[in-house]
């Protein structure tokens, strides 16, 4: 148990009594984890068109009804499932990986995959002075290093997309990253910030390559690829990282779904 961790556990047990944050924390994550394994469900394509009942999913999953309520909610928020009385929770037809992969509910490699790609991943991570792209995306206090991750997407041996994360230093809960990082940034900041991420604000600008340092990807000189700007941030709202994500358009398609 890290040093975090156990002070969390601390700070819960001396306002347990005078305030339920705790519990209502566990069931959040409670909740979280019940959406995940919904929607893994969903794109693996284990139901048809509608979802079992709250009572059979709660069973499934082991957990209360409260807690499936509050994860079908969720994913009727990011555009997943409709629910209407008496009808039930029904799937949306619109559901696919090109339309997910931009929310972050689905990976990179999920969405080539898709299209029948061979997916090969290379990650990798250095510690390096503040690059120039940090100093729009963070309020920079002196001389600041960073994590600089680089991750790479290959299909069928091409490169498909490339990201860049920036994290400042002093915003890891260790020093001790090793060599297999998540390609997640997500699952990244669980993992190493001491804020984890809550929730992104994406940019999408098109972008020319106009020489070899544009962009790694392997589009000729002149040629058009997205570029996306990734600003992550905690639940304080506060910058925790920023990426830049560039997709070559031959593999990368995203989609945007919009509620009325």
């Amino acid at each position: 148990m890290t040093r975090v961790d156990a002070k969390r556990r601390a700070s819960g047990r001396s306002r347990r009594s005078s305030t339920p944050a705790v519990p209502q924390l566990e069931s959040r994550t409670l909740a979280e984890q019940a959406r995940a394994a919904i929607l893994t469900a969903i794109l693996e394509q284990r139901f048809e068109t509608r979802l079992p009942s709250e009572d059979d999913l709660a069973k499934m999953l082991n957990v209360s009804r409260t807690t499936i309520r509050t994860a079908l909610q969720r994913l009727e928020q990011d555009g997943i499932v409709s629910r209407r009385r008496a009808v039930g929770t029904t799937i949306n037809a619109h559901v696919a990986p090109a339309n997910l992969a931009l929310q972050r509910l689905v990976g990179f490699d999920l969405l080539l995959e898709e299209k029948g790609y061979e997916i090969r991943t290379d990650v990798s991570w250095e510690k390096a002075p503040a690059p120039p792209e940090a100093q729009a995306a963070f309020a920079l206090d002196g001389d600041e290093d960073f994590c600089v991750t680089s991750k790479a997407y290959f299909a069928d041996g091409r490169l498909a997309i490339h990201i860049r994360d920036l994290i400042p230093w002093s915003l890891l809960r260790t020093e001790g990253l090793g060599e297999d990082i998540p390609a997640s940034m997500f699952d990244f900041s669980k993992e190493f910030l001491v804020e984890p991420i809550d929730h992104a604000i994406v940019q999408i600008v098109p972008a020319v390559k106009v020489d070899e340092s544009a962009t790694p990807l392997r589009v000729g000189n002149g040629g058009a690829f997205v570029r996306l700007f990734e600003t992550h941030y905690s639940s304080s709202g506060r910058p925790v990282a920023f990426s830049i994500i560039d997709g070559d358009p031959h593999y990368v398609q995203l989609e945007v779904f919009r509620r009325s």
